[in-house]
């Protein structure tokens, strides 16, 4: 049986081709949208953690201790762009462009303290 399209909530997407992913807790996540506002692109959540989206092959610039970086050769399950609440993952924030500057969220996460 075919699911179609405007029926899917998922799509198992491949990182490192349009995006890296980045991961956080969705505590520090939060702090981290607030902090960088408009300057954030989109966001997903599965309520423990959050992925943010930076240009593909830039996530590795984003080592730091609670970040995880998914990259070429990694999967991630992606909602529809429609699905915007729980249950499972959502967007917590669309934007018009899907990604971060890895600058802008490299300075949110070391900026004060968000872990």
């Amino acid at each position: 049986m075919t699911i179609p399209e405007t029926q899917m909530r998922l799509t198992l997407a491949k990182a490192g081709v349009r995006w890296d992913a980045v991961r956080v807790t969705a505590a520090v996540g939060k702090r981290v949208a607030d902090h960088l506002g408009a300057g954030c692109g989109g966001v997903v959540a599965d309520g423990v953690h959050v992925w943010f989206f930076v240009e593909p092959g830039r996530g590795g610039e984003l080592t730091l201790p609670g970040v995880t970086v998914l990259g070429r050769g990694d999967l991630l399950l992606v909602p529809a762009d429609r699905i915007i609440s729980p249950p499972g993952p959502h967007w917590a924030r669309l934007s018009s462009r899907r990604t971060t500057s890895t600058l802008a969220l490299y300075r949110a996460f070391t900026h004060g303290d968000p872990w």
